[in-house]
């Protein structure tokens, strides 16, 4: 089994995290987000739309991060990562496709504005163009030249946090009745999900969104001492930082 990947993508984290649970060996093959090693060619072959990760097991070949938690945890022997009784797996759901549909897209513009950005350096915003001016998704390339080139945009970065705060809302609403985990009484893939968010959001400096959240920060704080959250992590050196954050801070 090997896994498309690159490091500090949240959407790779979310399977490698599904990965870690499983308990099941595989092979990195990292593709450089940076060095737009996504547009290549060979990896379009693969994923038509340009987007990590991507799964191969012997013949199959699978893109889109949900779609490959769902089959692993299908395709692989317990633990399960799924709920057995229907109402939980049903909520488990939604809770994906809340991560997928929402969150997802809240937080691209602020990690385009304070961690992207940074990594681009000064690239112009015609050297941009240039650079994704064959990516298969329009839209993907006019955020990379409209945010991730420039000073940072308060206005967006505020913007980004205000839909940010209302799915960590929805989290916390969620989370009554002393429920652990968001399916209920067990770790689930609803928690693979939103786990590189628990990483990226901190990174963000968006602490403040949960702290008078105790039932959603205590939930964070169980997903980030599992086992697997640390297996799934990207290595220190991998990983994005504000500017003023040293890159040795985990």
């Amino acid at each position: 089994m090997e896994l498309l990947h690159d490091w500090d993508s949240v959407c790779s984290f979310k399977v490698r995290m599904a990965l870690a649970e499983k308990g099941l060996a595989w092979t990195s093959h990292r593709v450089d987000l940076f060095a737009f090693e996504h547009l290549r060619p060979e990896f379009l072959a693969l994923n038509p739309a340009g987007v990590l990760p991507v799964l191969r097991h012997g013949d199959v070949v699978l893109p889109e991060s949900s779609t490959i938690n769902a089959y692993l945890d299908e395709v692989f022997p317990p633990p399960s990562l799924t709920p057995a009784e229907p109402v939980e797996r049903a909520r488990m759901r939604n809770w994906v496709k809340l991560q997928d549909e929402v969150l997802y897209h809240a937080q691209r513009p602020a990690s385009f504005q304070l961690l992207i950005k940074r990594r681009l350096g000064a690239m112009t915003p015609d050297a941009m163009a240039a650079l994704v001016a064959g990516h298969p998704n329009p839209e993907r390339a006019r955020h990379f030249v409209t945010w991730a080139t420039g000073p940072v945009d308060p206005a967006v970065v505020e913007e980004a946090r205000q839909k940010i705060d209302g799915v960590l809302a929805r989290l916390d609403g969620g989370l009554v009745d002393g429920r652990e985990w968001l399916a209920g009484g067990m770790f689930s893939l609803a928690e693979c999900a939103f786990a590189p968010f628990v990483d990226r959001l901190r990174r963000l400096g968006f602490d403040d969104l949960w702290a008078g959240r105790p039932r959603l920060a205590a939930w964070m704080a169980r997903v980030a001492t599992r086992p697997s959250y640390g297996a799934a992590r990207a290595p220190a050196a991998e990983l994005m930082r504000r500017a003023g954050v040293p890159a040795t801070e985990s």
